[in-house]
C-alpha cells in the first residue's frame, strides 16, 4: 500500500468517525476529550492494547491573507521512549488552492520529556516529513505541491526551513504567530546557514506557517503527558474538595500503603564487621571498609538474601547476559546485561561498539548524549537496588560506574553471583533451564553518539 493510500485511508476513517458522532454531539454535547476517549477505548488502540494511542487535536490554521480557522489534526502514533515521545500527526497544511488538491500533510515529530518537568523546556528532537527518527521507517508525507507555485521545491524547504525547529523548545516558539516572528540571526545560526533567508518563504506557501502551527498544537497535546503533571502553568483548579479533606485522604492513603507490607529494615550495603583479602597475594584479611563494593563485604548475599526478598521497595537485577540468565536465574530478577549494554572499555572510541560507557568503571566515558538517561532507566535512582551477576565482579564494576555518574550508593547492594546461590534453601526460588539456548543481538537505536 502506498503512503498516499495509507494516508487516504486514515482521513477516510476520521471522516466516518465524525459522521457517526455528529448527531450525538448535538444530543449529548460530546467534547473532543469524549471523542479521544472513544477512539482509544472502543478499539484495539491505546495503552495495553495492540496499537499505540491516537488523538484528535485542534490546530489553529492560518491562510495566505492571515485569516485563521480552527482545523483538526489526527495524531495517529504516540509512543513514549526513554526521554522523549514519538508522534505522527496528519493535518491540513495548504488551503490556498482548490479543495481537490488540499492533501493532508503528515509529520513525524520527537518531543523530549525534560528533566525540569516543564512543558516550556520540551524540545523538538526530530521533525521530519519523510523518515522517522531512526531513519528506518517512512513516517511522514509532504502534502503541498512540489514545487510550490513560486518555484521552491520541497527539498529546499526540507534542507533550509525544517532544520530551524530541531533543538528549539516550546518556550522559544510558543508565542510565534507566523515565520515573520522568527529572528533572522537565529534562523541563520548554525553551520552552512548564513545565506538562508526567511524572505524565501514569505508569501511563497502557507505550509511553512502551518508547520509552526502544527508544532505548537502538538506540543500543547504533549503537555497532557503525565511527565508534566507538576508544571504549574498547566494546573487546573480543583474545587471539589477542601484542603482539609485532601490532606486527610493523602494521610489515609499513605497509611494504607505502609500497612500492607511488613518489611525488615535494610542494613547499610557494606558490613564492616566482615573481613576480606585486599589482593590475591595478601596473606591476611582486613576489615571491610565503607565504599567497598565487592560481594565479600556486602551486608546482603547468599547468607541472608531470603530475609530481603519480595520487597516492594527493592528492584532485583541480574547483570548477566540473556543466555546465562535463561539457563539459570533467581525468579523475579530482571536481566540487564552489563557487558552487552552498559560497558566496554573501547566503546567511546570504537564506533562499531554500542555500549553506554567506555573508559574505566571508576572513570566511565559516556558514549551517547543519552547514556545517563538510559542508565537511570535501567537502574532508577529513587529505588533500592539488589544487583547480582555470576560471581559479583561485574556488579562491582557497575557500582563504580553508578558512583561516578552520581548515584546514591547507600541504596545499592552487591548481593554476589549466581554461583553462590546453590544451597538447598534457594532451590525453590531458582529457575533452572539448561536446555534453553539464546543467541541475542544487542544494540541501541535513536541515540546521539558523542564524538570523542
Amino acid at each position: 500500500m502506498t503512503i498516499f493510500k495509507r494516508l487516504s485511508a486514515s482521513i477516510l476513517a476520521i471522516a466516518i468517525l465524525f459522521t457517526m458522532l455528529a448527531p450525538m454531539a448535538f444530543a449529548e454535547n460530546i467534547t473532543l476529550d469524549d471523542v479521544n476517549k472513544f477512539l482509544n477505548e472502543s478499539a484495539k488502540l491505546g495503552e495495553g492494547s495492540k496499537a499505540n494511542k491516537v488523538a484528535i487535536i485542534p490546530i489553529n490554521h492560518i491562510d495566505g491573507p492571515q485569516e485563521e480557522d480552527q482545523f483538526y489534526g489526527f495524531v495517529s502514533f504516540v509512543y513514549p521512549a526513554r526521554s522523549y515521545v514519538k508522534y505522527q500527526v496528519s493535518y491540513i497544511s495548504c488551503t490556498c488552492r482548490s479543495a481537490d488538491v488540499n492533501y493532508w500533510t503528515t509529520a513525524y515529530v520527537d518531543l523530549t520529556l525534560p528533566e525540569s518537568g516543564l512543558l516550556d523546556d520540551a524540545e523538538i528532537r526530530t521533525l521530519s516529513f519523510g523518515a522517522d527518527g531512526t531513519g528506518h521507517y517512512q513516517a511522514g508525507f509532504w502534502g503541498d505541491s512540489n514545487p510550490i507555485p513560486s518555484g521552491q521545491t520541497f527539498d529546499m524547504i526540507n534542507e533550509q526551513y525544517i532544520p530551524y525547529y530541531v533543538g528549539k523548545t516550546y518556550g522559544q516558539i510558543k508565542d510565534f504567530n507566523t515565520i515573520a516572528d522568527i529572528d533572522l540571526a537565529d534562523y541563520q545560526s548554525g553551520e552552512g546557514r548564513s545565506e538562508f533567508t526567511l524572505d524565501t518563504w514569505s508569501g511563497a506557501t502557507v505550509s511553512v506557517n502551518n508547520v509552526l502551527r502544527m508544532l505548537q498544537a502538538l506540543i500543547k497535546y504533549h503537555g497532557t503527558n503525565d511527565h508534566f503533571a507538576n508544571d504549574p502553568s498547566l494546573k487546573v483548579e480543583e474545587v471539589s474538595e477542601t484542603v482539609g479533606e485532601v490532606e486527610e485522604k493523602e494521610v489515609t492513603a499513605e497509611a494504607a500503603v505502609v500497612g500492607t507490607v511488613e518489611v525488615k529494615e535494610l542494613p547499610a550495603p557494606v558490613d564492616t564487621s566482615r573481613t576480606y583479602k585486599p589482593s590475591k597475594d595478601a596473606t591476611e584479611e582486613v576489615p571491610c571498609e565503607e565504599g567497598n563494593f565487592g560481594p565479600t563485604c556486602s551486608a546482603i548475599g547468599a547468607h541472608n538474601l531470603l530475609e530481603y526478598l519480595n520487597r516492594p521497595d527493592v528492584l532485583y537485577i541480574d547483570t548477566r547476559d540473556f543466555g546465562d540468565y535463561a539457563k539459570k536465574h533467581l525468579r523475579n530478577f530482571e536481566a540487564i546485561p552489563f557487558f552487552a549494554l552498559i560497558f566496554n572499555a573501547d566503546a567511546h572510541t570504537d564506533e562499531s561498539l554500542f555500549q553506554l560507557y567506555g573508559g574505566t568503571p571508576t572513570e566511565p566515558i559516556p558514549v551517547y548524549e543519552e547514556s545517563d538517561i538510559i542508565l537511570e532507566a535501567f537502574f532508577p535512582k529513587d529505588k533500592t537496588l539488589f544487583i547480582m551477576c555470576q560471581g559479583g565482579a561485574r556488579v562491582t564494576m557497575l557500582m563504580n560506574i553508578l558512583k561516578a555518574r552520581g548515584w546514591d550508593m547507600s541504596k545499592i547492594y552487591n548481593i554476589g553471583g549466581m554461583a553462590q546461590f546453590s544451597g538447598p534453601e534457594y532451590k525453590d526460588l531458582t529457575t533452572d533451564t539448561l536446555e534453553v539456548a539464546i543467541n541475542a543481538t544487542y544494540s541501541f537505536e535513536g541515540l546521539t553518539r558523542i564524538k570523542n
